[in-house]
């Protein structure tokens, strides 16, 4: 097996662990609590757990980034090869496909279902561009600054308080996105919000890696 496709299956299952985490836990926890309080609070707790095991297993291998304004955001800075990038992209959107599909199953749901949702507010497209920029930013930060050492505990602990904090629960992931379109559960992203979405969780990797590249040039 090369080490390219290594990479992709690690981006693949690291992917699809943590949507299958968030939508698997969203229809448990309203099958048995109806609470939305309390499904949020199980979601942002084991979206966390997801990915501090994803990163820290498989970092180093592809570099964990489970994500693509991640990849997409390193590979601006310069932290990620440019020919890696089309391919992790894939893998990313494919696990997060099939992790939908896998959760719909297991909870007797249709295989692929969808809502139609409705455009997102500013706010809310604030509230992603804000949750990505942070991500991001601490990933290319830490990065620079240790190689990445620590990102397996403060990308969770972002991502698990981001959940609870922001109104749009922090995606921030245009992988999550697209996975989350594909069940109509307590995770669904309608589908009149995912191109919105995923477009400013685009805008705010590039923001941060011009920025990083401009303020701080790697060398």
């Amino acid at each position: 097996m090369t080490t390219l496709t290594r990479s992709l299956l690690v981006e693949f299952l690291g992917t699809a662990l943590l949507v299958i985490a968030q939508i698997g836990t969203g229809y448990q926890l309203d099958i048995l609590t109806g609470n939305p309080g309390i499904t949020l609070l199980g979601i942002a707790i084991v979206s966390a757990l997801a990915l501090a095991i994803g990163i820290t297993i498989g970092g180093p291998i592809s570099g964990g980034h489970f994500n693509p304004a991640v990849t997409i955001g390193l590979t601006i800075a310069g932290h990620s090869k440019t020919s890696v990038a089309v391919p992790y992209i894939g893998a990313q959107l494919l696990g997060a496909f099939i992790a939908a599909v896998s959760a719909n199953f297991l909870w007797g749901a249709d295989l692929i279902a969808t809502t139609q949702g409705s455009v997102p507010t500013v706010a809310l497209l604030g509230s992603e561009l804000l949750c990505t920029v942070v991500l991001v930013g601490i990933i290319v930060t830490m990065i620079r600054r240790t190689g990445g050492e620590g990102l397996n505990v403060l990308v969770p602990l972002w991502i698990g308080t981001a959940i609870l904090l922001t109104p749009t629960g922090c995606m921030a992931n245009p992988a999550v996105t697209f996975g989350h379109m594909f069940t109509d559960s307590f995770t669904t992203a309608g589908v009149a919000g995912v191109g919105p979405f995923i477009g400013i969780q685009l805008i705010g990797a590039v923001l941060v890696a011009v920025v990083a590249n401009f303020a701080a040039p790697k060398k």
